[in-house]
């Protein structure tokens, strides 16, 4: 039996996936997808091309022949990515805060520390840093402060190396070369945004990030789009009146004017022939006679118009003016008369009687209530409402008030002012001279001599005009002795007066049916005729003369239609979609993994937590600790190390990053984490590069010492303030060599250079110069290993108690040492000087001959030790 071979099943990986969604989108997509894979920019001239694409695809233009695409697929996504690169050194930098000109911090290939004290200049450094490698904290690179003007612009430069070939790249001009994305910084403040934002992962496969450039270049297609859908989509013109006046099958076919239109059906109606122009002006005449026939009714028609609205409104005024005269309102004045006259009776029951006297007539009348209220207003503007008090005096004659008795009649009245009685006649009365106001505002001049109903009434229905202005007499009649009742506050009850309005219901409907007559008749029938037909000729010639724009427009609503069955939102959904499925099967998966071991190497299992997810094809994560930002919970030690592990593994995932950049990373740590985190990083570079900015000498020392366990190349560069200047840069040269300066060899080599005929002033000067800053930490080192003995050494808690016995100290030995480094610093800049040794420049006689000194210091402090 011949065996069947079972077809092989392709192997599924990443680029394969990428591959499958490239394939099987639309030509303008897979080209866009094509170029973003093959790591070039998508410049204006690419989304032309893809726009073209687009259009044939949506049958917006003609097809044409399209070369064939051939998808790449470049794991580094750029051209300006190197796989074997070496970042080298900075110089030349400028414009950055207060930092010295002209110096060079060279890097290796594995392990760089470039070590300060606080306000040396190693911030001023970072800040560059960070705004050239990839960083989550751009900082404000600042000028120098202490200078009013004369800013240089920000400058420097970075040199790398690949393959053998040197890159030279400027900051800022070459700010949009790849290379700058292979090395990524992190600080304190880059720390902080690792821990509390939902961080975007900037390091990632090609393929993972064609989606997010993809939709990017989807929009700006999209965009392109729309402009022109926007210039297209003009409204309809020959809809309105303005140009095809009247009705008409023609002006109904504009109106309903789309993409689905039928051309051919509007075309029918053309050409506008000589006998129809004919007709058209014969039509013309003929309407225009029997118009002004008609003219006359039309007068009749519109009067009657007038008429009818005019009486609405005035039976309306009618209705509104009778219910001011209805029994129930007219009881309710009553009642309001006779209210206010018993609250008025109350009150004046209640509080008048106590203040009636002899001396003064009519207490309690209308005045006398008028002008206490009126003295209580003034009072209050004195003193606050708190007068009177004993002292104060009189509003009216301006004695003193120096007694009891008048001071409590004033209260008196200020009490009766608020009492409640007083209050409710108040109320009482302000509610009657509303009403009163209200009767007085009627109007009940509703006909008069030369209004046009009033005159159309008179003419043809005088006894019901009669019957309404009897009315409304009878009704200003009663008014009148409602506001004299009011007035002189009689509570004498009235009988109702109604004015009937059925007639004019009748009068409306006689109207209504004159009306209807007017607009049956058999003229205006013909005249409507007459206009449809000179109508559809007057739009016949104007089809004429504006079919071609009429056709361009047809064509624009066709174009757009098809324009905008172009789905933007589906397209951009697949592709997030798509990268959200690869980013958790290729990639979130692993920085998971990769953060846990970083945790672990870190010892910093604390039960973070991380929410990775893909939100518009960009993958994305946050960490969590229960639920909470982690800032909030750990101690600042802790939340760095969760920060640092977050940031290692961010870098370790991806294959483009060549090295990392770290600002005093072990801040708020203790010394066992330091030595911990040393160890790590020491062990990051081994594979990559690692530079370290730090003040703290005891993570200094834990680095070199790993270091050189592990034979690793590695360099400790000095950045000092001196005079002033931070950012001097002392290469290959710091607290912790001290080893190497226990001779003078390393200040013998550099005055072996400087000597030689060769060597340019100014590097001749700086050699010396660096010659002398050696010499100074071999005296350093002298004095803690030789002269003490190492009793106390610099990075190690552990005092030698044990080497105090060899310890010798010598007066005169002392001072000779001192002297000499004395002479050492004579000659360093930056350094405080003593009157006795005022800064002179160095030479290179200057430095041999303090190295001699050096050397006959360092034998006589031996000879005493083996004494």
């Amino acid at each position: 039996m011949e065996e069947i071979t079972q077809p092989i099943e392709e192997l599924r990986t990443l680029e394969t996936e990428v591959k499958a969604f490239v394939n099987g989108q639309p030509y303008w997509a897979k080209y866009l997808s094509s170029e973003i894979l093959a790591g070039n920019e998508i410049t204006d001239s690419i989304i032309d091309s893809a726009y073209s694409y687009l259009l044939e695809e949506l049958g917006l233009k003609e097809e044409t022949d399209k070369p064939e695409l051939s998808i790449s697929y470049n794991p580094n996504a750029s051209d300006d990515y190197k796989e074997n690169l070496s970042f080298d050194s900075i110089v030349n930098v400028e414009g950055v805060n207060a930092l010295t000109e002209n110096q060079k911090i060279e890097l290796t290939p594995n392990l760089t520390i470039i070590y300060g004290t606080n306000g040396a200049g190693k911030s001023g450094y970072a800040r560059l840093l960070k705004n050239v490698f990839y960083s989550k904290d751009k900082a404000n690179i600042l000028p120098n402060i202490n200078i009013d003007s004369g800013h240089k612009a920000i400058a420097a430069i970075f040199n790398f190396s690949s393959e053998g070939t040197n890159i030279p790249l400027k900051y800022p001009d070459n700010i949009g070369n790849g290379i700058f994305n292979q090395f990524a910084i992190f600080d304190g403040d880059i720390g902080k945004k690792h821990l509390s934002l939902r961080n975007d992962f900037s390091f990632r496969p090609a393929g993972l990030q064609l989606f997010n450039e993809f939709n990017a270049a989807l929009e700006r297609l999209n965009g392109k789009l729309n402009i022109e859908i926007q210039s297209k989509s003009i409204a309809n013109p020959f809809a309105d009146d303005d140009i095809f006046q009247g009705e008409s099958e023609i002006k109904t076919w504009l109106i309903q004017l789309s993409h689905n239109s039928k051309l051919e059906e509007l075309s029918a109606h053309l050409p506008y022939s000589a006998e129809e122009k004919a007709k058209k002006v014969q039509l013309d005449k003929e309407y225009d006679d029997l118009k002004i026939a008609l003219a006359q009714k039309d007068k009749a028609l519109k009067e009657l118009q007038t008429i009818k609205v005019q009486l609405a409104a005035r039976k309306q005024n009618l209705v509104n003016t009778n219910t001011w005269f209805a029994q129930d309102q007219l009881i309710s004045v009553t009642k309001a008369i006779t209210n206010c006259k018993t609250k008025e009776d109350t009150a004046l029951k209640e509080g008048v009687e106590k203040f009636k006297t002899d001396k003064i007539e009519n207490v309690g009348s209308t005045e006398w209530k008028q002008f206490i209220e009126a003295a209580a207003k003034f009072a209050f503007t004195q003193n606050e409402g708190e007068y009177p008090s004993l002292g104060d005096n009189c509003l009216l004659c301006q004695q003193s008030i120096n007694d009891d008795v008048p001071k409590s009649l004033i209260s008196s009245y200020w009490a009766y002012i608020k009492s409640v009685a007083e209050q409710e006649a108040k109320t009482a009365k302000e509610k009657l001279t509303k009403i009163k106001a209200d009767y007085e505002k009627l109007s009940f001049d509703q006909f008069p001599e030369t209004d046009t109903l009033a005159v159309w009434l008179k003419d043809k229905h005088e006894t019901v005009l009669a019957y309404l202005k009897d009315g409304l007499k009878e009704q200003e009649i009663l008014r009148q002795t409602l506001v004299s009742n009011i007035t002189d506050k009689k509570d004498i009850s009235q009988v109702e007066k109604q004015i009937d309005l059925s007639a004019l219901d009748t009068i409306s409907e006689t109207v209504d049916k004159e009306i209807k007559s007017f607009e049956e008749d058999e003229q205006s029938k013909k005249l409507g005729e007459l206009l449809k037909k000179k109508t559809y000729l007057a739009h016949k010639e104007k089809l004429e003369a504006r079919y071609s724009d009429i056709e361009s427009l047809h064509k624009n609503l066709i174009w757009v239609n098809k324009a905008n069955q172009f789905n933007k939102r589906a397209i951009k959904k697949s592709s997030t979609d798509t990268e959200k499925r690869l980013s958790e099967e290729y990639f979130n998966t692993d920085y998971i993994s990769e953060f846990n071991d970083e945790c672990d190497k870190l010892n910093g299992k604390f039960g973070i937590e991380i929410d990775a997810r893909s939100s518009d094809a960009q993958s994305n994560r946050q960490l969590f600790l229960k639920g909470n930002d982690p800032s909030a919970i750990l101690s600042e030690g802790e939340q760095k190390v969760i920060a640092l592990a977050d940031f290692i593994a961010e870098t370790n995932i991806t294959v483009i990053n060549r090295g990392i950049i770290l600002d005093d990373p072990v801040n708020s740590l203790d010394e066992e984490r330091k030595s911990l985190i040393a160890n790590r990083l020491i062990s990051i570079s081994e594979t990559k590069q690692v530079i370290i900015f730090t003040h703290d000498l005891v993570f200094v020392s834990s680095l070199l010492n790993y270091a050189q366990d592990k034979s690793l190349t590695h360099e400790c560069h000095w950045v000092e303030n001196r005079n002033g200047k931070p950012g001097q840069v002392w290469l290959r040269n710091s607290p912790t060599y001290e080893k190497i300066y226990r001779n003078a060899e390393p200040v013998k080599k550099l005055y072996t250079e400087a000597n030689k005929t060769e060597c340019p002033p100014e590097q001749r000067e700086f050699l010396v110069k660096s010659g002398f800053t050696a010499l100074r930490t071999c005296y350093e080192v002298l004095v803690i290993n030789d002269l003490f003995k190492n009793v106390v050494q610099r990075y190690n808690e552990r005092v030698s108690v044990d080497s105090l016995s060899s310890v010798y100290f010598d007066e005169e030995l002392i001072n000779e040492l001192l002297d000499s480094f004395a002479q050492c610093c004579r000659y360093m800049e930056g350094h405080t000087h003593s009157d006795k040794y005022a800064y002179m420049k160095p030479e290179p006689s200057n430095l041999n001959e303090e190295i001699q000194r050096y050397e006959a210091i360092r034998n006589k402090i031996r000879k005493f030790k083996k004494k």
